[in-house]
């Protein structure tokens, strides 16, 4: 009777473990890569050939970096695999920056990538495991809900708090180069009673049409801002000339006051416009605005659909009485 030979029995054994490591590592949704000692690949999975572009065959024997092509997500500039790094250091090693792994051509995929050393029995560094993790899902839930602090959900351009901000920088930047700027404060005269009359949803359709038509009057530098309801501000950068401010906000209210086609019907609609200039009229935000605000009330008094300059005399009612650049819109001061 023969005997059972162990080398046999020791080989099936590691044949069954390997072959269910590779099951295993074929399994998930990370890309997982090994290398030697050098850094030259040595294995890939199945998603790590997906995501880099290369088979493990065409893979082996090359450098990590060229299989794993990073770049920072911002700059473009090539960044490092961390598998060197944790090969010498014998530690984990991840890359800190955002950044995207290169697949081909004209693909970029954001990844979040790190390596740990491979040990022998003896404890020493044979090699490295990089695993690298998608997060393109993650990303774009991270900008959808960066945006949705920033923006007005409904019409696109920049909220409250974005504003706020670019007019304090705005600010800022002048004050430093001794530059001025113009400030518009923009209000769709009699909208409360069209939105009461045609419904909430032609009066989203009318702010979306209003607030496209607006950004078609200034210029890409520039800032356009809902505030809230039918109210506007328009931060025009490098516009010190009153001429050049005043020309802008007659073709605003020109463009606002053209016909609307709300469901198929023809609406018209006017604009009434306050013009503010920095540091000629206020030289602090919350008092800029409130400047271009007042000059758009007394143009609404005056008889809507047009636009006012914010005059000398009327500075002593400026006063600080609201809190915040947020407390601003108009009707709460």
């Amino acid at each position: 009777m023969n005997k059972p030979d162990p080398l046999a029995s020791d080989l099936d054994t590691l044949f069954i473990e390997r072959e269910r490591a590779q099951v295993t590592l074929d399994s998930i949704g990370d890309a997982v890569a090994s290398t030697d000692f050098r850094g030259h690949v040595t294995y890939l999975n199945k998603a790590a050939e997906h995501m880099t572009g290369f088979s493990q065959e065409a893979a082996f024997g090359r450098p990590i970096d060229e299989v794993f092509r990073l770049v920072h997500a911002e700059s473009r500039r090539t960044i490092d695999c961390p598998v060197t790094e944790s090969i010498i250091e014998n530690q984990k090693r991840s890359v800190d920056a955002p950044c995207l792994l290169a697949r081909g051509e004209n693909t970029l995929v954001p990844v979040d990538v790190s390596a740990t050393p491979i040990h022998d029995r003896l404890g020493g560094v044979v090699g490295a495991v990089l695993v690298a993790h998608d997060v393109t899902a993650a990303r774009e839930l991270s900008d959808r809900l960066a945006r949705l602090a920033l923006y007005d959900h409904l019409t696109g351009l920049p909220n409250r708090t974005l504003f706020a901000d670019r007019l304090d920088r705005a600010i800022g930047m002048a004050k430093r180069a001794g530059e001025s700027f113009s400030l518009l404060y923009i209000d769709l005269d009699n909208f409360k009673e069209v939105n009461d009359r045609l419904g909430h949803q032609a009066g989203d359709q009318l702010l979306q049409i209003a607030a496209d038509r607006l950004l078609r009057c200034v210029r890409d530098s520039d800032t356009v801002s809902r505030q809230g309801g039918d109210e506007f501000l328009a931060l025009l950068i490098n516009c010190s000339d009153v001429n050049a401010s005043t020309l802008c906000a007659q073709k605003i209210v020109d463009t606002l006051s053209a016909p609307y086609l709300i469901d198929g019907a023809p609406l018209r609609l006017s604009a009434t416009v306050g013009i503010a200039l920095y540091p000629v009229d206020a030289a602090e935000a919350r008092s800029l605005v409130r400047a271009a605000d007042t000059a758009m009330y007394r143009a609404k008094c005056a008889g809507r659909g047009r636009y006012e300059r914010f005059s000398a005399a009327e500075s002593t009612n400026l006063g600080v009485s609201a809190e915040t650049l947020l407390d601003l819109d108009h009707g709460r001061v």
